[in-house]
């Protein structure tokens, strides 16, 4: 059995895995990030590998160079986003959603550039998933023409980031159709662009409550809750969002951690272990991390080891490494 200093030891490990995963507030709310102070200006635009634009409404964070969250953004129609206010300083972004490879760029160097640079980060598709037009359709089918028109108008202005525009265009689909999901989602999008985090926290809730299935309330409200650590209301919409993205690492990892925290250590363990599988797998080696934690709690130091050998072949350079390679040296001498 491992000793207390080596189970208080791992406990260390996943206080630092939330530290690291666990970004500022979402959905518009101002992340108290020191290198947000200056005018420059970074805009990213996703594309596919044949040149074709991402779908809209993927998420974009900005990273500083440790890792740490700076922003967030969600595309546009383009495929685009622009961060603003940003410090001289090296960044690298990590784009994922419905219909694509979670990708990570490389790094993009602030220190010696212009006041504005563009950034184009090719992304994959992901062949397993694909949308249900037979049950968009019968979403559809109650929604009346003139709510319809309305989501349309409000649609265009969103297209040209006219938010203040576009929202009474959405007002007035939900009055038209108080049951319109899409419409909540996307007044929700339009709360997170002009920085009311509350309001879109409320308006993605209305719309999952309306509508299960829409994958983009369930992210946010996955990773919202999870990020400020209500790991009760987070899993049931990670679990939502986990049906419509199974191969998503980041949110297998998200998912798995806010299963051990919730005291599902199976559940947990085959979630985190399913990130090992993953072409992008690398990125989130944490996953491993959270595996050697319920190995071990069970008693099987055998697989902890492994998994943490594992995160080191993964993660060398991990400010983790050396306490990981210190718990590796406990088991090994078997000290109690």
């Amino acid at each position: 059995m491992a000793s207390r200093e080596y189970n208080m030891l791992q406990r260390v490990f996943i206080c630092f895995l939330l530290a690291a995963t666990c970004a500022p507030n979402l959905l518009g709310q101002s992340p108290a990030q020191p290198q947000i102070v200056k005018e420059q200006q970074l805009t990213v635009r996703a594309i596919f590998e044949d040149d074709r634009s991402v779908p809209p409404d993927l998420r974009v964070e900005l990273l500083s160079i440790s890792g740490s969250m700076v922003d967030i953004r969600a595309t546009d129609i383009s495929g685009t986003v622009r961060f603003t206010h940003l410090s001289s300083a090296i960044y690298r972004v990590r784009i994922s959603g419905s219909g694509v490879i979670t990708t990570e760029s490389g790094e993009i160097d602030m220190t010696g550039s212009e006041p504005n640079l563009t950034e184009q980060v090719r992304v994959r598709k992901e062949p397993s998933l694909t949308v249900d037009a037979g049950a968009l359709a019968a979403i559809d089918v109650n929604i009346p023409t003139e709510a319809r028109k309305e989501f349309d108008k409000a649609s265009e202005k969103m297209e040209q980031k006219k938010w203040t525009e576009a929202k009474p265009h959405l007002d007035r689909a939900i009055a038209i159709y108080p049951k319109y999901a899409l419409a909540y989602n996307s007044l929700a999008i339009i709360y997170i662009n002009v920085y009311q985090g509350e309001k879109a926290v409320e308006s993605f809730r209305k719309a999952a409550e309306l509508d299960e299935q829409i994958e983009q309330a369930n992210r946010y409200l996955g990773y919202f809750y999870y990020e400020n650590k209500n790991y009760k209301q987070a899993e049931p919409y990670l679990l939502r969002a986990i049906g419509g993205e199974p191969r998503n690492p980041q949110l297998l990892l998200a998912l798995a951690n806010t299963q051990m925290q919730n005291g599902e250590a199976e559940q947990a363990l085959a979630n985190a272990q399913k990130v090992h599988s993953l072409p992008d797998h690398k990125k989130f080696a944490m996953a491993h991390l959270i595996a050697a934690q319920v190995l071990s709690d069970r008693g099987d130091n055998q697989h902890s080891r492994e998994e943490f050998q594992l995160f080191l072949r993964e993660a060398p350079d991990s400010p983790m490494a050396p306490r990981v390679k210190e718990a590796l040296a406990k088991i090994d001498t078997g000290s109690e």
